[in-house]
């Protein structure tokens, strides 16, 4: 119950943190795992934290869809520098090995 009032906040721009927490998506069966970029909302930079085997590739979509960023993933945290997008509400996925898992972050300007 509290993870997920603490989700609810962080999600509604409520609450963030300056340091990494653990905010795994809940995967079961699956060899990857997503975590909610943080701090959500993001400005500047944005860290995510993420498992897979093999190679993996991380993707930015806008609202619409339109590919803002695509890359491949080297390490288990992905630092974002945001600084260049629009406000706004961005959907990232996680892709390897056949599976995609997708979070929402939200991206504020200073």
């Amino acid at each position: 119950m509290k993870r997920t009032l603490l989700l609810l906040f962080i999600s509604m721009g409520l609450m963030s943190f300056s340091a990494p927490v653990s905010t795994w998506m809940d995967t079961e069966g699956n060899t990857i795992k997503l975590g909610q970029n943080y701090p959500n909302p993001a400005i500047g930079k944005t860290f995510i934290e993420v498992s897979f085997v093999g190679e993996a590739t991380l993707t930015v979509y806008n609202v619409v869809g339109k590919v803002i960023e695509e890359r491949v993933v080297t390490s288990n945290v992905i630092t974002l520098d945001v600084s260049d997008y629009t406000e706004g509400i961005y959907l990232y996925t996680l892709e390897s090995n056949g599976e995609k898992l997708t979070k929402r972050m939200t991206v504020k300007k200073p």
